[in-house]
């Protein structure tokens, strides 16, 4: 709302044209963002971890967003109000700054898919050997043991929101959104309004993307994690999906790692698209079980009537 009416006030000093375009290129590319393979490997992993030991998840993809966007809106506020530090950082691409700030965020990044990966795995491979859900509230042992301290610090979906902060820290979204503010608000003339509104309009598109993520995989989760039979099936397909993404996401990000620090040179994993094709392949799943559902329950409903 406060970023529209900035769009809003802006039109005073800038072309409504050119100022409304640059609204909806804001929100657009946030919510491309969102569907980033880090973006779709954290929040599905962590709901789905959050989700098997009884924790309501559906805000996850919010708080993290939300983490995230803090940087975002900070950078981008900071380039609009013309402060120094922050228009050289966003102009800057190979100062040491920017390529610090880079390696932290991928390392973060792939750390923290690493972890809640792993843990998810290790909980697939429980429900593969075990007959019961005795066990549900998790995987125990020296996995968990070792990633303990992580995984205590995410214990709800609040905590998600210092993951989302660490996340942009590795500053290449802030950058972008910074050039945005600084190359399109010269093209509208100049407006501070529009430049104060676009980070946040940014951010808006890439939280309700993300909540709407987590809000769905939660869902998806508590509804697969149900007993037995067919339940016990989606559970394994859909924790199988949700391992082999935090798989990619891990292995390109260690690639990249590689590349970046010139410790090792592989072929580079392109996974420009993998967040759109893991959406797409967990709706489809969401799908069949919702058909499913609906023809084992047309028996017993033609049975009462009958009767």
């Amino acid at each position: 709302m406060i970023a529209l009416v900035l769009v809003m006030i802006s039109l005073r000093d800038a072309n409504p044209t050119v100022a409304w375009g640059l609204a909806l290129t804001a929100v657009l590319l946030g919510a491309r963002h969102a569907f980033d393979a880090d973006h779709i490997a954290a929040i599905d992993n962590v709901t789905r971890r959050l989700s098997s030991v009884g924790v309501p998840a559906g805000n996850v993809g919010f708080w993290f967003s939300l983490g995230h966007s803090t940087i975002v809106v900070v950078t981008g506020v900071m380039v609009a109000v013309g402060a120094t530090l922050a228009r050289d950082l966003v102009l800057a691409e190979d100062s040491a700054i920017r390529v610090g700030l880079g390696l932290w965020g991928l390392s973060f990044a792939t750390l923290v898919v690493a972890v809640f990966g792993i843990v998810n795995l290790v909980s697939l491979v429980r429900v593969l050997r075990r007959r019961d859900r005795s066990d549900e509230a998790g995987p125990r042992g020296p996995i968990t043991a070792v990633f303990a301290r992580v995984l205590a610090t995410v214990d709800s979906p609040r905590r998600m929101f210092p993951i989302g902060v660490l996340f942009g820290l590795g500053f290449d979204t802030a950058a972008t959104i910074g050039l945005m503010v600084a190359a399109g608000t010269t093209a509208a003339g100049s407006s501070v309004a529009l430049a104060l509104s676009l980070p946040l309009l940014f951010a808006a598109g890439m939280a309700a993307c993300d909540t709407a993520d987590s809000m769905f995989m939660s869902r998806l989760y508590s509804w697969a994690g149900r007993g037995e039979g067919r339940f016990r099936s989606y559970n394994i397909v859909v924790t199988s999906l949700s391992v082999l993404v935090a798989g990619v996401v891990v292995i390109a990000g260690a690639i990249e790692l590689g590349a970046q620090t010139r410790a090792f040179a592989l072929p580079e994993l392109d996974t420009s698209y993998l967040g759109f094709v893991a959406t797409g392949l967990f709706a489809v799943i969401a799908v069949i079980a919702l058909l499913a559902r609906l023809r084992g329950s047309r028996p017993a409903l033609s049975t009462t009537r009958s009767a």
